[in-house]
C-alpha cells in the first residue's frame, strides 16, 4: 500500500475516533464539522486517484477506490447515526434530511431507503403502521401539496432502492401504501380543489390593505404594522451586512368574543408570509380538546401533531388559559404547554404561536407561567366594538349577503344591539352578536315570505329587510318584554 494511502487510513481513524466521542456527547455541531473532515478525505482521494489516471499507475487504483467506498460507507452510517439523534428529539424535519444524505453517502443498504421513507412521512405524521383513515385525518387543505410531494418523494426513493437492491417485502408495503394513500387522497373534494388551486400570491401591501379596512381597530392596526415594520427593518439591516435581533413574532390577542381576534390572526399570517418570515402563510386554529388528550402520554404527541400542521404559518390558540384549566387534566395541560414551548424554539423561524382569550383569564395566564413570559412580548389588546362599529358591521354584513334595510329597520336594529351591549358588557358577542342577529332576521324574512306565498299574498323585495321582518325579530329576541328599567345608559339609544 502506499505511502499516501496509509496517511489517509490514519486521518480516517482519528477521525473515526473523534466522531464516536461527538455522538456519545451528542454535540451535534461538533458532529457537523467532523461531517466536513470526512468530506475533505473523500476530496482527497478522489484527487488522489484522478491524478493516477493520468499518470497511468492502474495498478493502484483498486486500493483507493477500495479506500473511499470504505469512507462513503462509513459516512453514510454516520448520518445514519445522526438523523436517528434527530428523531430522538422528535425534530424530524432534520431527521428526514439526514436520512436522505445518508442515502447519497452510500446505497449499500436498502433499510437506509426505507428508513428514509419512514423519516419522511413521519413529518407529517403520517405512519404506514397506521389505518389510511387515521392517516387522511391528518392531511388538510392547508398541507396536502405537501404531503403529495412528500408521497412522490418517497416513491421515487424505494423504487429506486428496489431496481437496485431487488423488491423487498417492506418495500412493496410501502408502495403499495402510498398507492393507497393517495387514491383516498384523490376521494377527498376538499384536498383535490387544494391540489387543483393555484397559490395566491399576496403582496404586503394588499395584505396590510386587507387590515386597514377592517372596522375599528386602530390600535390593533398600529401595532400589527410596528411589527411588520420592525420586521422588515431587520431584513434591510441584514441584507446591508448589520447586526440583527433575533425577532419573536409570538403574540398574545386579548379581547372579548367577536372583537376580531381570528380574523387579523389570518391577515398576521397573510403579512408575515409577504414579509418573507413564514413559507406558508396559513392560519391553524386549535382550542383544548385539539391539544389536550385524555390518557398519560398522548399529549405530546397530538400537541404535535397540530405543531406539525402549523409549521410555515400561523398556530392560534383559542382560550389559551383552558390549558390549564381544572385540577384533574392540569398536568396534560401543562404536557401541551411543555411541548409548545419547546417547539416555538425549534421552529421560530417558520412558526407563529398566537394565544387569544378573555383579557383578565389572559393576563393570569401568561403571568403565571415564566416560560410563556419570556417568549411572548407582542400583547395585543381588542376592545369591544362602539354601536356605531357595531352598525357599520351590520351594514357591510348585509352587503356581503345582499341585503339591505329601510332606514326604520336600521333603527329597530341598532336599539336591539344597544340594549343587547348594555345589558351584556362583557358577553355581547361583539361582531358574533350582529351576524347572528342579521341571521335571525333573514331566517325571519324567509318564514314571512313562504308564509305570504302560501296565502298568495306579496311578501316585498327578496332582498329587503323592513321594520315587519325587524319588529318579528325584536319580539323573538331574549330581551324582548324585559323592563330595561335601572340599565344604566338607555336613555341615550
Amino acid at each position: 500500500m502506499e505511502e499516501r494511502l496509509k496517511m489517509i487510513y490514519d486521518s480516517f481513524a482519528d477521525l473515526e475516533e473523534d466522531m464516536q466521542a461527538a455522538f456519545s456527547s451528542k454535540d451535534k455541531e461538533l458532529i457537523k464539522s467532523h461531517f466536513f473532515r470526512s468530506h475533505r478525505l473523500v476530496f482527497k482521494i478522489m484527487d488522489h486517484i484522478e491524478r493516477k489516471i493520468q499518470t497511468r499507475e492502474y495498478s493502484v487504483l483498486g486500493d483507493y477506490f477500495h479506500c473511499m467506498n470504505v469512507l462513503k460507507k462509513k459516512i453514510g452510517s454516520w448520518y445514519e447515526d445522526l438523523a436517528q439523534l434527530y428523531e430522538e428529539e422528535n425534530q424530524e424535519e432534520w431527521a428526514e434530511r439526514e436520512w436522505f444524505s445518508g442515502i447519497t453517502e452510500s446505497t449499500d443498504s436498502i433499510e437506509r431507503f426505507i428508513q428514509y421513507a419512514h423519516a419522511t412521512l413521519k413529518v407529517h405524521n403520517l405512519y404506514v403502521s397506521k389505518d389510511i383513515k387515521v392517516n387522511l385525518e391528518r392531511i388538510s387543505a392547508a398541507n396536502v401539496i405537501d404531503i403529495t410531494s412528500s408521497l412522490k418523494r418517497v416513491r421515487l426513493v424505494i423504487n429506486s432502492a428496489v431496481s437496485e437492491h431487488g423488491a423487498v417485502e417492506q418495500a412493496n408495503y410501502i408502495l403499495a401504501w402510498v398507492d393507497e394513500l393517495q387514491k383516498a387522497i384523490s376521494n377527498r373534494e376538499d384536498l383535490t380543489l387544494a391540489l387543483d388551486k393555484v397559490p395566491e400570491e399576496v403582496s404586503l401591501e394588499k395584505a396590510i390593505g386587507e387590515l386597514e379596512q377592517l372596522i375599528g381597530l386602530d390600535e390593533v392596526k398600529r401595532k400589527i404594522k410596528d411589527i411588520t415594520n420592525w420586521v422588515s427593518f431587520n431584513k434591510l439591516r441584514q441584507e446591508q451586512g448589520f447586526k440583527t435581533e433575533k425577532i419573536s413574532l409570538h403574540m398574545v390577542f386579548s379581547g372579548n368574543p367577536g372583537t376580531g381576534k381570528t380574523t387579523v390572526a389570518r391577515l398576521v399570517a397573510n403579512i408575515l408570509k409577504a414579509v418573507g418570515v413564514l413559507s406558508k402563510g396559513h392560519l391553524v386554529e386549535v382550542g383544548r380538546s385539539d391539544l389536550v388528550a385524555e390518557y398519560v402520554g398522548q399529549t405530546a404527541i397530538k400537541t404535535m401533531n397540530k405543531i406539525k400542521e402549523a409549521k410555515g404559518g400561523v398556530l392560534f390558540i383559542d382560550e389559551a388559559y383552558s390549558l390549564v384549566r381544572g385540577s384533574a387534566s392540569s398536568d396534560f395541560g401543562i404536557e401541551a404547554i411543555d411541548t409548545l414551548v419547546k417547539s416555538m424554539e425549534d421552529d421560530r423561524n417558520n412558526m407563529v404561536v398566537i394565544l387569544a382569550g378573555y383579557p383578565n383569564e389572559m393576563k393570569t395566564f401568561i403571568d403565571s407561567n415564566p416560560g410563556l413570559q419570556s417568549r411572548f412580548k407582542n400583547h395585543i389588546e381588542f376592545p369591544d366594538y362602539s354601536l356605531d362599529e357595531l352598525m357599520e358591521i351590520t351594514n357591510l354584513l348585509l352587503h356581503q349577503r345582499d341585503y339591505k334595510m329601510t332606514p326604520t329597520a336600521s333603527a329597530i336594529f341598532r336599539r336591539m344591539v344597544g340594549k343587547t351591549t348594555l345589558r351584556y358588557p362583557e358577553t355581547h358577542g361583539n361582531g358574533r352578536l350582529v351576524r347572528n342577529m342579521i341571521e335571525d332576521a333573514i331566517m325571519a324574512k324567509a318564514s314571512f315570505v313562504m308564509e305570504q306565498k302560501a296565502m298568495n299574498l306579496p311578501g316585498g323585495d327578496l332582498d329587503l329587510l323592513d321594520e315587519t321582518i325587524m319588529s318579528i325579530v325584536e319580539k323573538n329576541r331574549p330581551l324582548a318584554g324585559k323592563s330595561l328599567a335601572g340599565i344604566n345608559g338607555m336613555n341615550r339609544l
